[in-house]
């Protein structure tokens, strides 16, 4: 009786699994339109990753520039020498 019970329980849960299956078998595959799209969504994603990479680095280039040009001391010009007309 026991083994009867068990496998019709197992039967159901197999017969459960079969139709979910089999719906993703027959999912139609994606149209050409479709796989056209989402190459170019992959494409504008890959852009802006590096134009926000670019940017970024820039940003830091500045910034190092700016705090070099004030660690660095200030470069003193003498004053130019005038020279009497005769």
């Amino acid at each position: 009786m026991r083994m009867a019970i068990i496998g019709m329980t197992l039967a159901a849960g197999f017969a459960g699994a079969t139709p979910a299956l089999a719906q993703i078998e027959r999912l139609p595959e994606t149209s050409r339109s479709e796989a056209q799209a989402g190459a170019i969504n992959r494409s504008l994603d890959a852009q802006s990753r590096s134009r926000i990479q670019t940017q970024q680095n820039q940003f830091e280039i500045n910034s190092l520039r700016n705090e070099s040009s004030r660690a660095t001391a200030p470069i003193v010009v003498a004053p130019p020498i005038a020279v009497p007309v005769r």
